[in-house]
């Protein structure tokens, strides 16, 4: 079968993005790039200041292995690069991945003084969606969905299952190497905890979540289109 000669690592930020790059690079040997216009900020994972410490992931081959897009936006600036590319999906129960990411967006004094949470939660719902609308669209691709929630959680196998499904398995990954793999990326989804979350507003914030979208509904999206890759 052949495969991709790269992907698109598509995502609602806050959604584990960072834990799928992570294994990628190390298992591919190569590089993944971050958002389009943010290489300062969002280097390949390899570059970053945990992977020297821990000498984890070691580049054989230079050439890009994924692009990180969270927007339409980015997926069209790295599909002028990469117009044959597949698409990796990854979503996040939208509870916690709006949540999280509103919180480490808005100041907290901002959200204190009772900003309408509603117009945050419909702005973040729309973005939310994109990604995953953006995947369905492009039917003529390889596409690949994975779950963050059974990405990282231990012993799945979905990181393997994942790496087989777009032909990058010639490396054999043990649980212990995927695990100590997965810790490089968990700086990212814990960044929000720098602030003391104020329960009140974190309820209301999910409570408009709710009214919106829910996780049963993201699934039945995805699941419209049988034809996908679903890693589980």
């Amino acid at each position: 079968m052949a495969y991709p000669d790269c992907w698109h690592i598509i995502s609602y930020p806050r959604s584990g993005n960072h834990a799928v790059r992570a294994i990628v690079e190390r298992f591919s040997g190569r590089p993944t790039l971050g958002c389009p216009g943010n290489e300062r900020d969002d280097p390949p994972l390899y570059l970053r200041k945990k992977n020297q410490s821990l000498n984890l992931i070691k580049i054989e081959d230079e050439r890009c292995i994924g692009r990180k897009s969270h927007s339409l936006f980015d997926l069209i600036r790295h599909d002028a690069h990469e117009e044959n590319a597949g698409l990796v999906l990854i979503t996040r129960d939208p509870l916690d991945a709006i949540t999280s990411h509103i919180y480490s967006l808005a100041r907290p004094r901002l959200l204190k003084r009772k900003v309408r949470c509603d117009v945050l939660v419909q702005k973040a719902v729309q973005e939310y969606l994109a990604p995953i609308f953006a995947f369905r669209g492009m039917h003529n691709r390889k596409r690949i969905y994975v779950r963050y929630e059974d990405f990282v959680r231990p012993n799945s196998g979905i990181p393997a299952k994942l790496l087989q499904q777009m032909g990058l398995n010639d490396k054999q990954s043990t649980e212990t190497e995927i695990v100590e793999t997965l810790s490089l990326s968990f700086d990212s989804l814990r960044r929000p905890g720098r602030m003391n979350r104020d329960e009140k507003i974190v309820a209301a914030i999910k409570h408009e979540i709710a009214q919106r979208l829910n996780y049963a509904d993201v699934m039945d999206l995805i699941r419209a289109d049988a034809s996908d890759t679903f890693v589980s």
